[in-house]
């Protein structure tokens, strides 16, 4: 399979780079307010024009005089996004004009020898366009003043990356981006031909079956080490790491293979409490984790083992349980625990603090060292078989008899409650409707029985599973 080009955008923070980002993968992906530094990890998308394929990457704000903070991190991160990359979009800001940090940002790129595309943002309408004026102090012949937020001047830009893209890689479409049908990745690829109204928002962007790939996601608290365990994984510094919690705020698609299986790791904003999100953008980063959870297949639950388990720990399983998906736990930093506490013990802990969750796999590990990060991935694995599951009607009907005869279903107001029949309606996750005489009478503690004998009979270890009662 061709490798598709990949192209970075670049530009001191809040010009405007994730707001293009989104404009050209065609959905909103990354996080877009006006506060400085919002953008902090590598965040990567696809997009197509005119038949040709590439690789978008949203990094971090580059303000190079900045040393505390973030801003080292998130400066190695560009440079790490340039050295792989073919071509650069370097964001400027219409509004405010050539800044000392621009020519600086611009120095800097020439020795890269990178294709350079000079975009100025925020350039709202035709009778502005003359502030690019500013620009040409930077020694640079072509511009593209465009409006990033409603799609203003897109067409040229993306007319010259292709340009470009059949200089670097020869005429043929597949030699520099376009795949057969079979390789193409259907939920990420957004056609970006500007196609609504000037003034409108992103153009509609239809979501496709990813087909073969598993989704897998991290979640869990602020700092309990999702980024450093997706970077163990994928074997790089993708992700920004550092000790300050809620780093990640968008949420990070990585793909990678893992025993013939094609995995897509998603590492998410750490989830607060409502109380504790202050900043409108740590509610988009709690908003996009529970949108990552939707569209996971199955999700880890990452937990300090050092802190414990706590309420918010067994909140978001609650989240994950309700939104059928497969769920792991994960006990990471167990190095700094293994010794003062067995593992039985810990997992006895979590279970007590977590009940809802007890279907789940537990796994002990550590970013730190490594050890059994990817036993994380084989029991992701082994979830996703369990989620796919299906029981013939034939043997789910003789074992719920088997059911019936150890514990009955007793009168209920007076009435003799009976099930008469079940059938596995759906898997991803397991539902069985059970239809009886009186559906409504079930007392809970049966369902719970039947739940439990239906784990004892046939696994379905870290998949929920749905009970349905209804009228026969």
């Amino acid at each position: 399979m061709e490798m598709k080009p990949v192209i970075s955008i670049v530009g001191r923070p809040n010009v405007g780079k994730s707001t293009l980002f989104n404009r050209l993968v065609g959905y909103r992906k990354a996080i877009t307010e006006d506060t400085p530094g919002v953008t902090r990890d590598r965040n990567y998308g696809e997009f197509e024009y005119d038949g040709y394929y590439f690789v978008l990457v949203d990094t971090g704000g580059f303000e190079p005089t900045k040393e505390e903070g973030f801003f080292p991190l998130m400066k190695q991160q560009i440079i790490t996004s340039l050295e792989e990359s073919s071509m650069v979009i370097f964001v400027l800001d219409g509004k405010e004009g050539l800044l000392p940090q621009d020519m600086e940002i611009s120095t800097g790129l020439r020795k890269y020898g990178k294709a350079v595309f000079h975009v100025v943002n925020k350039v709202d309408s035709r009778q502005r366009e003359w502030t690019t004026a500013d620009f040409y102090a930077l020694g640079v012949q072509k511009f593209y003043p465009i409006s990033a937020l409603h799609g203003l001047g897109i067409e040229d830009l993306l007319e010259d990356i292709v340009t470009q893209g059949k200089q670097l890689g020869g005429d043929d479409r597949r030699q520099f981006g376009e795949q057969a049908t079979e390789d193409r990745e259907p939920q990420r690829i957004r056609r970006t031909r500007q196609t609504r109204a000037e003034g409108q928002e992103h153009a509609e962007a239809v979501e496709a079956p990813a087909e073969g790939r598993i989704r897998v996601a991290l979640v869990g608290k602020p700092n309990t080490g999702k980024s450093s365990i997706t970077n163990r994984l994928l074997g790089s510094d993708r992700m920004i790491v550092s000790e300050i919690p809620g780093t990640t705020r968008d949420a990070i698609d990585s793909k990678i293979m893992f025993r013939d299986h094609e995995l897509i790791l998603v590492d998410t904003a750490g989830l607060r409490r409502k109380s504790r999100i202050e900043m409108k953008v740590e509610e988009y980063s709690v908003s996009s984790a529970l949108k990552t959870i939707e569209r996971a297949d199955i999700v880890n639950l990452v937990i300090d083992a050092e802190e414990g388990v706590s309420h918010q720990d067994g909140g978001i399983a609650h989240v994950i349980i309700t939104r059928g998906k497969g769920l792991c736990l994960v006990v990471n930093k167990w190095d700094l625990v293994e010794g003062k506490m067995s593992r039985d013990e810990y997992q006895k802990l979590v279970k007590e603090r977590i009940p809802h969750a007890g279907f789940a796999p537990v796994i002990f590990a550590s970013a730190k060292t490594g050890k059994n990060l990817f036993s994380i991935l084989d029991t992701d694995l082994r979830i996703y078989n369990q989620l796919r599951r299906r029981v013939k009607t034939a043997s789910l009907n003789k074992t719920f008899r088997e059911f019936f005869q150890k514990l009955g279903p007793s009168y209920q107001q007076g009435k003799q409650v009976s099930i008469l029949y079940v059938n596995q309606a759906k898997t991803e996750p397991p539902t069985f409707i059970l239809f009886a005489n009186y559906p409504e009478l079930i007392p809970e503690h049966y369902k719970r029985y039947l739940e439990n004998s239906i784990r004892d009979k046939y696994g379905f270890q870290g998949a929920p599973i749905r009970l349905v009662f209804k009228k026969k």
